[in-house]
């Protein structure tokens, strides 16, 4: 019988700057390892994978390292393996970006180990058949795939040549199931790769061709400690040198193709691993996610807003850099801060990041911010504001570009979802939505700034108890645009509604009046029913927390003026007992200002009000099944008492300010 040649690899990781002690862990306890393994099994052949910032830490502290690995390419025992630098989803950016990620990574494999790599591996097994064009013109020969995302039919433990628009790419299947656990045997795990084979042999037509087959294995970090603690491949090298009649060849991908030339044509359109698409939803959203089901990035981003508002803002910023004018060195700059913000972690939630992602989208923020200000700096700089379908929903958004922030306006509740001033800080619209499984409460609304209700007394009671607003009126509205004016910065917004616990026609215009350091955001209330309107209007605007990992918003102050006496508010606890007190009904000034960052968000109303404040934080269940703090959410809510008749209107009027205050000594971690 043919040989079965089984092809080892490492999975790529995505790393941030800020990882220096996990890459040290990773070094200690997945690369050290299998690294003294090979260079004293010089006959066992093996693949490694790393990320731009691995590769570059492993360069500048772990030399020897470095001086072992070129001496094992150099006889052709250990391939390295390319990719995106900042282990960017590549078919989620421009392709070149794609180019630029994958060229910059080959450039560093080949100047520190010696040998451009032709395989590459891909974030979380994030396919597109556009990639093929991208994979060939950086020299890219082959790469690795889910094997759930490989039609059952394509299955035969060979490579698979997809060909699009007249370029080609060799796919090697990983077959997840076929890897080794911490506690299985050599014997049985050859028994297992065995059996696999066979099975597929007794069907297949290439039989009478009689190929070599190939079992390509992509080795998680978490399973290679596992291994590494039990010394599992020292077993496997002692077993196979007692036992040579197997049919079993340890290679790389490479070296089996120097000999085997059979392979399966096919075409594969889109997908991602399999695991991360099945279980992130269930995560996220809880059994609701078994309804949500991710096939591919795509999905995963119309499913995770979070993600998709991130991924709205690189695409901006991409189209941004790419069209720059500015000189070579600035752009080159801006497009480093790009790419760094496409790191997958940011976009996707993985098994290993799902707990950290709101850190990780944030880092990804101030990486794009930063790419902008570059930008910025390199020409003269104009306010704009402009209305296009920004985020890909059919319907335009409004766009600001001004001198202290960034920010963009949906007609989807008439709010602000994004929301960076032009300081290292981050989104601080980017709020997650409360899960009953996990949270308690089910929010059936997106959590932005300047997200409108109207309530009646009954629900404005269960609102500052902290409950989901069931009739907010307005907080899910389609908003219609009456009128925009770009010269004089004004966005004028109108929605009609039924106010149900009195069955009355309301209609309410919103207009933002935008400015560099704010907003000036202006209601009209208008009553179109027949008889008076009584009711409570609440104007809701969530923060998030953008320095999430510490777990806790003490670093945030919360202060009103109430009948002119400043209060300072726990930023830990909810207000719903001053509320029902009566205590914060006179308020003319409210402020949330971030300490960390040195920022204020100060609301000025022209009609004195009462004030809610309430922080939520958000928890999803870890790999052990208890919950850990995924995010925080400030949320500030300034609320009046309406009383319109018939046919009348009542306006209200906000001026918001975004302004730099002086950091205050904030207790690091």
């Amino acid at each position: 019988m043919n040989s079965i040649y089984v092809c080892f690899s490492i999975k790529s990781v995505s790393y941030s700057l800020e990882s220096s002690k996990i890459l040290e862990e990773d070094y200690q306890t997945v690369y050290k390892p299998i690294v003294k393994f090979l260079y004293n099994n010089p006959s066992f052949e093996f693949s490694l994978s790393f990320s731009g910032l691995q590769l570059s830490y492993f360069k500048n502290r772990k030399k020897e390292l470095i001086t072992i690995l070129k001496e094992m390419i150099e006889r052709k025992q250990l391939e390295v393996l390319g990719g995106g630098y900042y282990g960017p989803i590549l078919p989620l950016i421009f392709p070149v970006d794609r180019n630029g990620q994958i060229d910059m990574l080959s450039a560093e494999l080949r100047q520190t180990l010696g040998k451009r790599p032709r395989g590459i591996t891909l974030f979380a097994d994030c396919w597109d058949a556009s990639l093929v064009n991208n994979l060939q013109t950086c020299g890219v020969e082959y790469t690795f795939l889910d094997s759930q995302i490989i039609g059952s039919d394509k299955q035969k433990f060979l490579p698979i040549i997809m060909t699009d628009l007249g370029k080609s790419v060799e796919i090697f299947p990983s077959y997840e199931n076929l890897a080794p656990e911490k506690d299985e045997s050599a014997k049985d795990f050859i028994t297992k790769i065995v059996k696999a084979v066979e099975k597929v042999e007794k069907k297949d037509k290439y039989l009478q061709m009689q190929p070599s087959r190939v079992v390509t294995i992509n080795l998680s970090h978490s399973t290679m400690k596992e291994l590494n603690s039990v010394k599992w491949f020292e077993k496997l090298a002692s077993y196979l040198k007692e036992n040579t009649d197997t049919r079993i060849i340890f290679s790389t991908p490479d070296n089996y193709r120097k000999i085997n030339t059979t392979k399966i044509p096919g075409y594969i359109s889109c997908g991602m691993n399999h695991r991360i698409a099945e279980g992130t939803e269930l995560s996220i959203f809880g059994s609701k996610g078994k309804e949500l089901k991710a096939l591919n990035a795509y999905d995963f981003m119309q499913i995770y807003n979070p993600s998709h508002s991130l991924y709205n803002r690189i695409m901006y910023v991409s189209m941004l850099v790419n069209q720059s004018k500015v000189d070579k060195m600035r752009k080159k700059a801006a497009r480093e801060k790009l790419w760094e913000a496409q790191n997958g972690l940011g976009l996707l939630c993985t098994n290993k990041s799902i707990f950290n992602n709101s850190k990780y989208r944030q880092k990804a923020f101030k990486n794009l911010m930063d790419a902008e200000k570059i930008l910025r700096e390199g020409s003269a700089f104009k306010e704009t504001i402009t209305a296009f379908d920004y985020d890909g929903d059919g319907l335009f958004e409004y766009v600001c570009r001004m001198q202290n922030y960034f920010a963009y306006i949906s007609l989807i509740g008439g709010s602000i979802l994004d929301l960076e001033p032009i300081k290292n800080s981050g989104n601080y619209a980017d709020n997650l939505n409360r899960i009953i499984e996990w949270d308690g409460q089910e929010d059936d609304y997106g959590r932005g700034i300047f997200v409108d209700f109207l309530f009646s007394n009954e629900q404005f009671d269960s609102y500052i108890s902290g409950e989901v607003p069931k009739e907010g009126v307005f907080s899910k509205i389609h908003y219609t645009e009456v009128k925009f004016n770009t010269k004089k910065r004004e966005i004028l917004l109108s929605a009609s509604a039924m106010f149900m616990p009195t069955k009355q026609e309301v209609q309410l215009t919103k207009k933002y009046i935008i400015n560099s350091d704010g907003m000036n955001v202006q209601y009209i209330l208008k009553n179109k029913s027949n008889k008076t309107l009584r009711a409570k209007f609440a104007v809701e605007s969530n923060f998030n927390n953008v320095n999430f990992d510490k777990e806790k918003l003490s670093y945030f102050i919360v202060e009103v003026l109430n009948k002119s006496e400043r209060m300072v508010l726990d930023p830990e606890v909810s207000t719903q007992k001053l509320n029902k007190k009566n205590k914060l009904n006179n308020v003319d000034f409210a402020r949330i200002a971030d300490l960390e960052n040195g920022l204020s968000f100060a609301y000025e109303p022209n009609e004195i009000c009462s004030y809610y404040y309430n922080p939520i934080t958000f928890k999803r269940p870890t790999t052990n099944y208890s919950k850990e703090n995924i995010g925080m959410t400030a949320v500030s809510t300034l609320i009046w008492d309406v009383e319109i008749e018939s046919e009348k209107e009542t306006e209200k009027n906000i001026n918001f300010t975004i302004s730099s205050i002086k950091k205050r000594g904030v207790e690091k971690k």
